[in-house]
């Protein structure tokens, strides 16, 4: 499976303008996310909507980290999230 490297990662920053110094999260968080984010790329034909392309994913890894900086964080971001859906018992609408 596809796995963005630092660099790579860097790179697609640098064409997204985003500053390091000036953000709420790191340059490892961030290609943390990307990698993440490489969920929405080949690995799945059904639901392809970057085509592994660095910039489109790195694009989504931004906009989810400038929404919530701990977004990838595995305690407290989307993978703790995805736990605590998991071991919900009941119909989350009440019903």
């Amino acid at each position: 499976m596809k796995k963005w490297t630092l660099e790579e990662a860097l790179a697609a920053a640098e064409q997204l303008g985003i500053d390091f110094s000036k953000v709420k999260y790191t340059q490892e968080e961030f290609l943390v996310g990307m990698n993440i984010e490489l969920e929405h790329g080949l690995v799945d034909s059904d639901t392809n909507v970057t085509d592994n392309d660095p910039l489109t994913t790195a694009k989504i890894a931004k906009a989810h980290l400038n929404e919530f900086p701990e977004y990838y964080h595995k305690d407290i971001g989307l993978k703790a999230w995805e736990h605590a859906v998991e071991a919900f018992e009941g119909d989350p609408k009440g019903k």
